[in-house]
């Protein structure tokens, strides 16, 4: 199963970029920190050349309660100078609100599959570290077993599709001013599955197949326990329509 624009197995012949977010935020600034978002935060990032589309997520239990992430041309664009230009010179109330972030991760990726299609209202998504060596095993039993057989599980239609993405370290790195803002250093994930799905209902399905499967017998080191997202918003940038 492949989407428009992808090669063999849905992997992109030039992988696109994605810059994952997930933060909880502290209480009392609950309510600006999402008015930043809605009103300046995703329109400033959507207005870098390359960058293509923003979404928000919010927790249905557990946590971080926040999922914001952003596709991009490519990983690259997260290096570019109009990016950095940006992440060094923040707004007045964006150094309000980089106060306020708690449990912050941000990782740079690339999305080295994409299998299904749509957007789905709510996500479910799993860090995975994998093995040293075990990469390239690890991705072709997720594209040729796991996406297929997720996407095609009776009694499962409204799982409509997956992602997987892989984490740079040298890009996710960068110092920059907003992370100075936050203080501390800011967390980093491997690899990231992102199931999309029509429903919480269906979301809980796919975080119960995910929790099923044994990732570490086809090459993980590791995984995280599988959270479910409900979609706040989308949007999509100049680049992107």
């Amino acid at each position: 199963m492949t989407v428009q624009g992808f090669g063999e197995l849905g992997k992109r012949n030039e992988p696109r970029g994605v810059l994952a977010v997930c933060n909880d935020v502290d209480p009392k600034n609950e309510t600006d920190y999402n008015e930043w978002y809605f009103q300046q935060h995703l329109l400033e990032r959507l207005g870098v050349p390359g960058f293509l589309t923003g979404r928000r997520y919010v927790a249905i239990g557990g946590g971080p309660k926040y999922f914001t992430y952003y596709t991009t041309t490519s990983v690259e664009i997260m290096r570019s100078p109009a990016y950095l230009e940006r992440v060094n010179n923040p707004t007045d109330w964006t150094r309000r609100n980089m106060a306020f972030f708690r449990n912050m991760s941000r990782t740079a990726c690339r999305e080295t599959l994409d299998m299904g299609r749509g957007i789905g209202s709510t996500a479910v998504t799993m860090g995975i570290r994998p093995a040293a060596g075990q990469e390239n095993d690890l991705r072709k039993w997720i594209a040729e077993s796991f996406f297929p057989d997720l996407l095609k599980s009776p009694g499962a239609s409204g799982i409509i599709r997956g992602h997987l993405w892989e984490g740079d370290p040298g890009v996710s790195t960068q110092k920059t001013a907003e992370q100075a803002l936050r203080g501390g250093k800011d967390q980093m994930v491997d690899w990231v599955l992102v199931i999309e799905a029509s429903s919480p209902a269906q979301a809980e399905k796919a975080s119960q197949m995910l929790a099923a499967y044994s990732f570490v017998e086809w090459g993980a080191e590791s995984v995280e326990p599988p959270l479910v997202y409900r979609l706040l918003h989308y949007l999509p940038g100049p680049d992107g329509r």
